[in-house]
């Protein structure tokens, strides 16, 4: 099992914050598998392998999806 922050990848089964992989999250896991995510395919060499390199931009795209969600909140 991998986890960063709020994602977890255990024998091919990803989990993650349910609200965002249902608006945000799955999209990104097929660009990523795609090969269309720029930021991913320019930074997972970085990581030590690439179960670790997908949870990071997940986690990191959570952080930005969140930190969004909050700030509408506070607009309403």
């Amino acid at each position: 099992m991998t986890t960063v922050g709020r994602f977890t990848l255990e024998d091919g089964c990803l989990a993650g914050p349910h609200a965002y992989m249902h608006e945000r999250g799955n999209a990104k896991i097929k660009g990523i598998l795609d090969g269309k995510d720029v930021v991913f395919n320019s930074v997972a060499h970085l990581s030590p392998d690439l179960e670790t390199a997908i949870l990071v931009a997940l986690q990191t795209d959570y952080a930005g999806w969140a930190g969004m969600k909050e700030v509408e909140s506070w607009l309403r």
